[in-house]
């Protein structure tokens, strides 16, 4: 939105070319927690979405989170998984194993609903002219 300050974020799931380099030299548990290591910072957000909770890919970055000093939130379904436990804030959605369907449905409507707190809490950015 124009005029207000621009949010500091990274998805690292964008860049295909990194992530897929990590996943054959590192292993595919590491492809978030090898980015985090360059870019995160103490008191950066990570949010991990995953329907089962249990993603080892998604397990490595919040370990990597709390040792880190960063905050995690994780968007989970089913059971909420291993991930329910050690994530610092959760959005669970209790459902049935085996409903992706409607828990990634849900989880679609939760990014969104992040993404207007945020941007509803944006000051103004500096002006350009």
């Amino acid at each position: 939105v124009s005029g207000l300050r621009p949010i500091r974020a990274l998805s690292m799931s964008d860049n295909v070319s990194w992530l897929t380099a990590l996943g054959n030299d590192e292993g595919y548990d590491r492809v978030f927690a090898g980015q985090m290591e360059n870019f995160a910072k103490p008191g950066d957000v990570l949010v991990v979405i995953s329907t089962s909770g249990n993603s080892a890919n998604l397990v490595r970055a919040v370990e990597l989170a709390r040792e880190t000093g960063v905050k995690s939130i994780g968007v989970l379904g089913f059971e909420g998984g291993k991930l329910k436990g050690m994530v610092d804030e959760a959005v669970w959605l209790p459902s049935p194993v085996g409903a992706y369907g409607p828990v990634e449905s849900a989880h679609s409507v939760v990014v969104d609903l992040i993404n207007a707190c945020l941007m509803a809490d944006r000051p103004a950015g500096p002006t350009t002219g």
